[in-house]
């Protein structure tokens, strides 16, 4: 453990400040619903919130009870009819929005947040470990760090709970309604400041209505996979969904010595939402979630450490590029993983007669123990032991207009306090052919963030709307810790203090948008939006052996220009979302690998000038074939370098970086495409088929890496399943990666400089058989 490791003496007086405005909002929101006379229920088409211009006017009626719905598979009717108004609600939106609904979710076998990626344009996402720390990037902006102390720059939330840390999102998807992924600056309507975009994963919400589903599954590896939900009304006012997902399974790569199996699955998610009707305007959701993993991660290959060893091929890495994907070096290493986390989270919401008001605060937590072969090889060269613990509060409240008036609005504020308590212990016995050479990075963050905002749509004409909206945000972070020398291996002498920070930083910035939308028809919109976004400045939480490695990161700004047309033709059966942006970056947060006194190592720097530019295009058709309908995606970027570092903080860099570099996870082309069809066997039963493909650029990990680039990523998959007229069950197979491609998803330079490479899930096939209750 480090020695002389600071501590925080507690909350800061900004802090106390910020919690006491929360609760006066949230008080006087109160206090006014109390004095307020009752109105009819205003159950009916809840707006959708967190979309510019997506909120629409609401009529209130008579509370009565639905009637009942026929039986679907895994929620799919309350799916369609949540994919249809959100799909509607993104068409009439002055921004680039995917929504995915949760049928679609199951249908294409996406069990992991990251699995959406390949479905979305624009949209990356990696893991940069071994399978615990998920890179998502939109248009080039996200989180290129692969420690999980660091913030994206893409608001993740789930339930409208904000998720600062990677950590909290690296499990599984369950029981999903629908996923809308917002790109561009966001923070005007709900949540955090982000400069690249947010994604929100919402769950499917309890109801009256008896009802639920189980379903197993069984697919290769030996992987068992169990899932479901209940749905009921416990008293007149008072309904509850339970939801979980297990899945089991041996390794899907086996080491080519010993044969120990690795990538490993055991994963087990609990949620339970129990919704409270306190008066026909007023509710309350109380979600309760746990989650857990005890699988055994996954190894990359090292496939250069032989040959810089002048040793066979095979001893302590693996062989070149016609190698077998399964097949890992990872030696006596301890591979293992215990990781997990809880918490909960109640959002009120009371309709105004002028306004609807939704609080949400939350409060999560996390414990990670991971042994990691971070380098892919047998030797202890870059290996890794993460013991961490994490802590969120965050509270987000927020009014949205709902009378007929020509000014929809939204105002609100939003607080949060982290803090992680991370030990990182990086393993290097190899490297210096010492009996041991081990560096600990042992240190506390803290980050406290506060935000007002407000988003504004004023009618100009019937036709014509102008987009105005601001935020201010201030946040405060803490960092209380270094490197340590464990064995003296650098500095001869054991424990001493390799690096060391004790301060605290503090930003605040303004920011806005600013934009024109058109109404041409009903069902066609042009709109112009300009807007910025700001991400505050960080820390390099990695065991470093320099000073400069670790040392305060500035703030990344970003300035968004986006035009896009939106079209429903054909009486609803084409739609088409097509946008160009040009993004202008200004200190960009990038990972920058260098010379430091461990040798080669990755670290945080700051690109003072780039530039992102491209395109997207998105269409679902509907074809004059029955029961066929296709989904296509595509997207173009060019995202570059103008102003190029050349070194950091003072440390030279690997390799030079020069003016129109690529910029990390910017892939220049991607696209996906969805074909199904569905048809009647006979009167009692149906088929459906369904094939699918996504292709992605190659793209680069890291700067001043020679080794950080991906290979070209492509997957095929496709689904078969038999269901009866009544959807009482459904029985399906399908296989994920057909082609069975092998490529590197993500690649860096090892301590030695080897080539330390992760590579994709090899084909997978599986069934799954769905009853409904």
């Amino acid at each position: 453990m480090m020695s002389g490791r600071c501590q925080p003496s507690g909350r800061t007086g900004l802090r106390r400040k910020q919690l006491l405005l929360c609760c006066a909002v949230f008080v006087g929101a109160e206090w006014g619903h109390i004095n307020l006379s009752s109105h009819a229920n205003a159950q009916s088409a809840p707006a959708v919130t967190g979309k510019v211009g997506s909120v629409k006017k609401q009529t209130p009626v008579t509370k009565r009870k639905p009637a009942p719905r026929p039986r679907s598979i895994e929620g799919a009717v309350e799916d369609l009819e949540v994919r249809t108004s959100h799909r509607n609600a993104a068409l009439h939106t002055a921004g680039a929005v995917t929504s995915i609904g949760g049928a679609e979710i199951r249908a294409l076998n996406l069990n992991n947040p990251k699995d959406i990626a390949g479905f979305v344009p624009g949209l990356s996402a990696v893991e940069a470990t071994s399978g615990s720390v998920p890179i998502f990037s939109i248009r080039g902006v996200g989180l290129d760090d692969f420690n999980a102390s660091n913030m994206s720059g893409i608001g993740m939330y789930f339930d409208g709970i904000y998720s600062p840390f990677p950590v909290f999102y690296s499990g599984q998807m369950l029981d999903i309604q629908h996923v809308d992924v917002m790109k561009g600056p966001q923070g005007f309507d709900y949540g955090r400041s982000a400069t690249g975009g947010a994604i929100n994963y919402e769950s499917v919400k309890p109801t009256d209505q008896f009802g639920g589903y189980l379903t197993w599954g069984y697919s290769s590896y030996a992987t068992n996979t169990a899932k479901g939900a209940i749905n009921g009304a416990l008293t007149d006012r008072i309904t509850d969904r339970f939801a979980f997902s297990y899945r089991n399974g041996d390794g899907w790569q086996k080491d080519l010595h010993n044969g120990n199996r690795y990538g490993a699955s055991d994963l087990l998610a609990l949620r339970n939402m129990t919704k409270f009707e306190l008066d026909d305007k007023t509710s309350l959701l109380l979600n309760i979630h746990y989650t857990r993993n005890y699988g055994t991660p996954n190894s990359p290959q090292n496939t250069t450490t032989d040959s810089l060893m002048g040793l066979p091929v095979g001893t302590n890495g693996v062989s070149g590029s016609n190698r077998d994907a399964t097949r890992v070096n990872v030696g006596d290493f301890p591979v293992s993983r215990r990781e997990n986390g809880g918490g909960a989270a109640l959002t009120l919401r009371h309709d105004f007669s002028f306004a609807t008001l939704v609080a949400t605060s939350a409060v999560d937590a996390y414990s990670r123990r991971i042994y990691d072969n971070f380098d892919g090889s047998r030797l202890e060269r870059s290996d890794y032991y993460f013991r961490d613990n994490y802590f969120v509060q965050s509270q987000d409240i927020h009014l949205t207009s709902r009378t007929a008036s020509p000014v929809r609005w939204t105002v609100g504020l939003f607080e949060s306090f982290d803090h992680i308590d991370g030990l990182y212990k990086h393993m290097e016995k190899d490297l210096y052919e010492l009996p041991s050479a081990n560096f600990t990075s042992d240190y506390r963050q803290q980050n406290v963030s506060f935000g007002v905002y407000t988003n504004n749509v004023v009618k100009v004409t019937n036709k014509f709307r102008l987009i105005f909206g601001g935020r201010y945000s201030m946040d405060q972070r803490s960092y209380f810790g270094g490197t340590v020398d464990n064995d003296g291996a650098v500095s001869g002498v054991p424990m001493a203090n390799l690096t060391h920070i004790s301060q605290t930083r503090y930003n605040n910035r303004f920011t806005g948008k600013v934009g024109a939308e058109y109404q041409v028809t009903p069902d066609v919109l042009l709109y112009a939006t300009i807007s910025n976004g700001y991400k505050p400045g960080t820390y390099y939480s990695a065991a470093v052996g320099s000073q400069q490695a670790l040392a305060y990161v500035r703030p990344e700004n970003l300035v968004a220009y986006e035009v896009g047309a939106k079209a429903s033709l054909f009486n609803h059966k084409l739609t088409l979302q097509g946008a160009l942006f040009d993004y202008e970056y200004h200190n960009r947060q990038t990972l920058v690998v260098a010379n430091t006194l461990t040798g080669v190592a990755g670290t945080l720097g700051n690109v003072p000038r780039a530039r992102s530019r491209g395109g997207e295009l998105q269409a679902r058709w509907v074809t004059p074939i029955k029961g066929l309908d296709f989904n296509a995606g595509f997207s173009y970027m060019d995202g570059i370098i103008l102003k190029a570092p050349s070194s950091v903080r003072g440390m030279s860099l690997i390799a030079p970086i020069s003016n129109n570099t690529v910029l990390p996870f910017s892939p220049r082309f991607s696209w996906d495409a969805v074909a199904r069809y569905q048809w009647n066997l006979s009167k009692n039963y149906v088929m459906a088929y369904q094939v699918s493909y996504t292709w992605k650029d190659n793209q680069i990990d890291g700067l001043a890496d020679p080794n950080g680039i991906t290979d070209k990523i492509s997957s095929m998959g496709m689904r078969l399943a038999l269901r009866p007229a009544n959807s009482k069950w459904e029985a399906s197979v399908w296989v994920d990666n057909l082609l069975n491609k092998h490529g590197n998803t993500y690649s860096f330079s090892s301590n030695d400089n080897s080539r330390v490479e992760y590579r994709q899930t090899p084909r997978w096939i599986g069934g799954d058989l769905t009853y409904n209750f």
